[in-house]
């Protein structure tokens, strides 16, 4: 499959290129797993000398060199190293010469799971080579976040403030994966939607189901092959991305992402259905929100910040199918009820399918505004039972644009008129607004 995208981040691995022949650098590339972090390396790279790119095995590190033998040979080592010591000190006389050296370390975590005391020895040969001027570029990429920011951000690690710039990656946007789906031609709004439902910002996903011939296959035999039949391609996913993370905590944390992909929202209700105390919720919710990204909380639009009026809400369609449908029929998919499993998921997937096409719009609308704003977002559990899907709102302009969106083909008019006499009957806490300018779009699929 052909890379997509990420214009920015290329840019940025360019300067960094740049800047290494001045002196050594020392970066990071940090996202979620299936983000597509080694196949952006991979593209800044491939026109690049003397590019080095290791995927670090738990254990010692010439397993780990042992699979780049030929190359290390091309670039004067002698042996392979035994250890981190070695490796460095070669790197340093093939520096030495003026020669520019990259050495990108993927999953680079697994090399610090039982010796912590490396940690020590990067930071001595960084400073090193810093000192001596030498023109190289050390990258650090992986995707287990919560030990990256202990090796790379917490004060007590040796290479504390020794990073000279870094990329968190975002997930892509679903106007650059409809891309791909075009590209293959699936071109139908319906289509798109129904796949990024089910597989979310994920590159690594569609590329997958493009190899086993399935991203044109019914939605019912992409459920059976990739997330609910036995050998289901990504049936065990979210594990391997979460497990390591969650650790010991993981069934907590299972039971608030299976709460919001549920449709519960509420603090209170997401705790009574993780079957945990709500006072208990600090301890986990921060950690879903800042740690892993996965999760964030919004106040309505009319209100201010701190409101405690708010939701938590799943960020990936990914991890919200997930949770709403593999997981909660686990047991079900486990006595082989697979097909039964699937008739439920295709009875309720439209329903998912709003909320995501919601997303979507989100997307779309700021990625392009029609209007200068100061705050953004849905209005819900008003005292007035009003529900708007997404506005923007302006002080000076005095100016509300307000969004109705549907998923199915309604009367554009008469919705409009409804929208309208909603967004009139509003208290803004948020922001000054008197008897204010008001418009509004109706936006269905066909919109996408």
């Amino acid at each position: 499959m052909k890379f997509y995208d990420r214009k920015k981040e290329l840019n940025i691995i360019g300067s960094w290129f740049k800047a290494a022949r001045k002196g050594t650098l020392f970066t990071s590339i940090i996202g979620r797993r299936r983000i597509g972090k080694t196949r952006l390396w991979l593209e800044a790279s491939k026109k690049r000398k003397n590019c080095l790119y290791l995927f670090c095995l738990p254990g010692p590190l010439k397993k780990t060199l042992e699979q780049v033998e030929p190359q290390l040979y091309e670039l004067g080592f002698t042996s392979v190293p035994e250890n981190l010591t070695q490796f460095f000190r070669a790197s340093s006389l093939f520096l030495s010469k003026g020669e520019p050296l990259t050495i990108f370390f993927d999953e680079v975590q697994n090399l610090f799971l039982e010796e912590k005391g490396d940690l020590a020895l990067f930071q001595h040969y960084i400073d090193e080579f810093k000192r001596k001027g030498y023109p190289c570029l050390i990258i650090f990429c992986g995707s287990l976040r919560t030990l990256l920011h202990t090796i790379l951000f917490e004060e007590h690690s040796p290479l504390y403030g020794r990073l000279d710039q870094k990329i968190h990656l975002e997930p892509l946007g679903f106007y650059v994966l409809r891309n791909i789906f075009a590209d293959n031609g699936i071109h139908k709004p319906e289509q798109h939607l129904r796949l990024f439902s089910m597989f979310g910002t994920n590159p690594r996903f569609y590329e997958i189901l493009l190899q086993f011939d399935l991203l044109k296959a019914s939605a019912e035999e992409i459920l059976e092959k990739s997330w609910l039949g036995l050998i289901g391609l990504f049936s065990d996913e979210l594990n391997k991305m979460l497990l390591p993370e969650l650790k010991k905590f993981s069934h907590v944390y299972s039971g608030l992402l299976s709460a919001m992909a549920k449709g519960i929202q509420d603090a209170t209700e997401i705790a009574n259905y993780a079957g945990i105390n709500t006072t208990s919720l600090g301890n986990y919710l921060p950690f879903l929100i800042d740690a892993l990204d996965l999760v964030y909380k919004e106040v309505p639009a009319t209100e201010k910040p701190g409101s405690k009026n708010s939701r938590y809400v799943i960020k990936d369609p990914f991890i919200l199918f997930w949770y709403r449908y593999v997981e909660r029929n686990r047991a079900l998919l486990e006595l082989g009820q697979t097909q039964r499993v699937i008739r439920q998921v295709m009875e309720d997937i439209p329903n998912l399918e709003g909320k995501v096409l919601e997303m979507v719009f989100r997307e779309k609308i700021l990625a392009k505004p029609p209007m200068e704003f100061d705050v953004a977002g849905s209005v819900f559990k008003n005292r007035d039972g009003i529900e708007i899907d997404f506005l923007l709102a302006a002080e000076k302009e005095n100016h509300v644009h307000a969004y109705e969106i549907k998923r199915g083909q309604v009367d554009r008019k008469a919705e409009l008129n409804r929208l309208i006499s909603k967004v009139a009957r509003l208290n803004f806490k948020s922001i000054r607004l008197h008897n204010p300018q008001i418009t509004g779009e109706v936006l269905t699929l066909k919109d996408i």
